[in-house]
């Protein structure tokens, strides 16, 4: 009868350093709040940041259209509607109906100040803790000057 020769498994300790499986999930456990949270922020100051930039386009865009009227009500009326047009077109980033537009003309000797500010109050990303809420920021505003070249 040959002898067989058993070998004795080695125990779960001792065995434990030698094992690699499964460290790359541990890592990415421990890793992927911090990198969802970087990318999330990213997404979430873009996103506020380009909401921004819609705004004082919109903003400027009522400062060019004002700037063509001939009186202080058809100015006012071209800039607001230029407003709102830009503010439409740009609709999944803005809410138009959010968006508080103020429009001051202000008289001058040789010419005229053309003041416009936008308010605008969205709680889209008030959610995301270290993004300031809208209605916290100061308004855009733009100014432009007519001036009347006939003198």
């Amino acid at each position: 009868m040959p002898s067989t020769v058993t070998v004795m498994p080695r125990s779960a300790c001792r065995r434990l350093p030698d094992d690699i499986r499964g460290t790359i999930s541990i890592e990415f456990a421990l890793l992927a709040p911090v990198l969802f949270a970087i990318m999330f922020g990213i997404l979430g100051f873009g996103m506020q940041y380009s909401t921004r930039i819609a705004l004082t386009y919109a903003a400027s865009e009522g400062g060019r259209a004002a700037v063509a009227g001939l009186s202080t009500d058809e100015r006012e009326t071209l800039a607001r509607n230029a407003i709102q047009n830009t503010l439409e077109a740009l609709s999944p980033l803005v809410d138009a109906t959010k968006a508080q537009v103020s429009f001051q003309m202000i008289p001058g000797q040789n010419n005229t100040e053309v003041d416009i500010s936008i308010a605008y109050n969205d709680a889209r990303f008030a959610q995301i803790p270290f993004l300031p809420d809208f209605s916290t920021l100061a308004p855009v505003s733009v100014s432009y000057f007519i001036t009347d070249p006939s003198g």
